[in-house]
């Protein structure tokens, strides 16, 4: 099997509600999917979510720079079996760490590509384990205001959540999470995430503060993600374990952080990490250090990262729960997919590729501009 094209379709999907935090605000997606195609007309798709604050990807940069590198590369090799599409994709990863959202789409794709021609599943390149379904993780942002959290945090107990983040760096995060508690009681560890809001004595005291009046089970990225020693620093002082999020996007930043002993926790997110290979290594130099890890998703995901995070979550050990799972169908407002991949409607992991069928049509009309092919 050969790649001999690569299409990239740049789409804009509406969300149905507007999601922030203190990098940012969205109303809509602005994905990069990638279409690759092989000698006898087979398709596999992959997903790229640039966020520029977190691999310094845009969409320009993907379109005018990134994937035509990448698309050479995977173009380069005749592959025959999986084993084949795991080297290649290992070495395209090498070099490729300011590239990784571009890898993540590529990743996907190619697996889904070959997986279907060369008979093998998303799952079996990620070792033998195989776990159950992962509970879906709540994530609280800006756009819920403080008057209305208390009504919406008991729709949220109502319906069963027990895993909740609370995005914080507002001037009432204090009142947020005592709200929050109230609701869900002493019982439920909660989560808070501040995007690299804060200095380190900032993260130290609001972190004391927010201990009085809640379960903290973790707080996610308290300081920028270039500031490890400040990482460092809220993690030895505030009595709060630390989740290491844009901080933790290579498998070198893994390393950098376990040397620093910066951070308890790596969030992962394949979309952010180069895709499903990548990701496994990072989880593996976590496991390797004592460091625990947490699975999340990018927001904006169409079906098809979604379900590259669901399989992912299934084999790989120690998970709790998939932050932002099955948003393709609750937060998009339409998504790519013709049928959606989340919960009991999910193929099995054994299905070929990533067990997922795109709508053409679907990418089409929220498609931006002209799609590009190379090849």
């Amino acid at each position: 099997m050969r790649v001999v094209s690569v299409t990239l379709h740049r789409v804009q999907i509406p969300l149905k509600r507007t999601f922030a935090h203190a990098l940012s605000e969205r109303s809509s997606t602005d994905a990069v999917l990638v279409q690759l195609q092989d000698e006898t007309g087979a398709c596999g798709w992959g997903e790229i979510l640039p966020r520029e604050y977190v691999t310094g990807e845009t969409v320009e940069s993907v379109l005018t720079d990134h994937a035509a590198r990448l698309a050479a590369v995977v173009m380069a090799r005749e592959l025959s079996d999986k084993a084949d599409v795991i080297a290649l994709l290992g070495s395209a990863l090498d070099g490729c760490e300011g590239a990784l959202a571009t890898m993540a789409g590529f990743d996907l794709a190619l697996v889904d590509l070959a997986g279907k021609q060369l008979g093998f599943s998303a799952a079996s390149c990620l070792g033998s384990h195989r776990g159950p379904d992962l509970p879906g993780g709540v994530v609280i942002g800006f756009e819920t205001k403080t008057a209305k959290l208390a009504r919406y945090c008991a729709v949220l107990r109502l319906s069963k959540k027990r895993h909740i983040k609370i995005k914080v760096g507002l001037d009432d995060d204090v009142e947020r999470c005592r709200l929050v508690a109230s609701v869900f009681g002493p019982d439920v560890p909660l989560r808070v995430d501040a995007n690299a809001a804060w200095t380190p004595a900032q993260a130290i005291a609001q972190l004391k503060a927010l201990g009085e009046v809640c379960n903290l089970h973790s707080v996610e990225q308290p300081v920028p993600k270039e500031d490890i020693a400040g990482l460092a620093e809220v993690r030895r002082h505030s009595g709060v374990p630390v989740m290491a999020d844009e901080a933790v996007c290579s498998e070198a930043d893994a390393l950098r952080l376990i040397e620093a002993e910066a951070a308890d926790i790596f969030n992962v997110r394949p979309g952010k990490h180069g895709g499903l290979i990548a990701s496994a290594r990072v989880c593996a130099r976590a496991a390797d250090a004592g460091v625990r890890i947490h699975l999340g998703t990018l927001v904006g995901e169409t079906g098809i990262l979604s379900r590259a995070a669901e399989v992912f979550g299934r084999c790989q050990p120690g998970l709790d729960c998939l932050d932002g799972k099955g948003q393709n169908l609750w937060l998009l407002a339409h998504d790519v997919l013709r049928t959606p991949t989340a919960g009991e409607s999910a193929p099995s992991l054994d299905a070929h590729g990533l067990g997922i069928e795109v709508d053409e049509a679907s990418v089409a009309t929220f498609r931006v501009q002209p799609p590009t092919t190379i090849g």
